[in-house]
C-alpha cells in the first residue's frame, strides 16, 4: 500500500557503492518491487484516476558516482532489461505490472552500501508552457485522493498536496497567473523553480498560467 510519504529519501539496503573501482562490479541487489515502492498501487488505479500525476524514482550515490554511470537491470525470459537513468538520477524506464509481479532479481554495477532511492510525486500536465487551471487542480486532486485511499485509517497523517513546483533547465523564466477578469499575477520564482498554490485565496479565480518556456518536470508538494 502507498504509505504517507512525500519526497522521502529512503536508503535501500543492498543498494550501492561508492568508489571509483565499483564500476566493474555486477551483483544481485534484491527483488524488483523493492526498488519501486508503491508502483504497483499506482498502476492498480484506474487510468482516469492517475491521468495527471505519476510517481518518479531517483537514485543517487552518496560517494558522488555520476547517475549516468549507475546501471540497474534484470533478466526476463532470457533477455536483459535495463533501466535508463538520466543525469539527474531519474529512472526513465519504469516497470509494468507483469514485471513487478514476477519479482525478478535486480542487478547493479555498484558495491554494497551507499546509494539512496528518492520517491517523488510529479504532475503530468497536457500542453505547456501554458496550463489550464482545471488541469493544475486535477493533478493535485488525483494525487491527494490516491494517498488518502491507500492510507486508509492513516489518512489523517497523510501529506496534503497544495503546491506545484515547476523545475527548469537553467534559471526560471517569467511566469504569470491569468485570472477570470483578465488581470495577471506574477508567480513566485526561486533559482530554477516557479511555485504555484492554485487553491490559495488569491488564485481561486485562476483561469490559466503562462510561462516563458517548458519546465523539465512539475513536482507536487505540500
Amino acid at each position: 500500500m502507498m504509505r504517507t510519504i512525500l519526497l522521502v529519501i529512503a536508503t535501500v539496503a543492498g543498494l550501492v557503492a561508492a568508489d571509483a573501482h565499483a564500476q566493474s562490479v555486477e551483483r544481485e541487489a534484491g527483488p524488483l518491487p523493492r526498488f519501486f515502492p508503491h508502483r504497483t498501487t499506482y498502476l492498480d488505479l484506474d487510468a482516469d484516476q492517475r491521468s495527471h500525476f505519476q510517481l518518479a524514482y531517483l537514485v543517487s550515490s552518496q560517494s558522488g558516482i555520476p547517475p549516468e554511470e549507475i546501471r540497474m537491470w534484470f533478466n526476463q525470459n532470457g533477455e536483459v532489461v535495463s533501466f535508463d537513468i538520466d543525469p539527474s538520477g531519474r529512472i526513465t524506464r519504469l516497470p509494468e505490472l507483469d514485471e513487478l509481479a514476477a519479482e525478478p532479481t535486480v542487478w547493479i554495477n555498484q558495491e554494497r552500501g551507499g546509494m539512496s532511492l528518492n520517491l517523488q510525486f510529479e504532475a503530468t500536465l497536457p500542453g505547456g508552457p501554458e496550463y489550464a487551471a482545471g488541469d493544475l487542480q486535477l493533478a493535485l486532486g488525483q494525487a491527494n485522493h490516491a494517498i488518502r485511499q491507500a492510507a486508509g485509517v492513516a489518512a489523517l497523517f497523510a501529506p496534503n498536496f497544495k503546491t506545484l513546483v515547476f523545475e527548469f533547465d537553467g534559471p526560471a523564466p517569467s511566469a504569470i497567473a491569468i485570472h477570470d477578469d483578465g488581470s495577471t499575477t506574477a508567480l513566485t520564482a526561486q533559482e530554477n523553480r516557479v511555485m504555484l498554490r492554485p487553491r490559495d485565496r488569491g488564485m481561486r479565480d485562476l483561469v490559466r498560467i503562462e510561462m516563458g518556456r517548458m519546465p523539465t518536470r512539475v513536482l507536487l508538494d505540500s
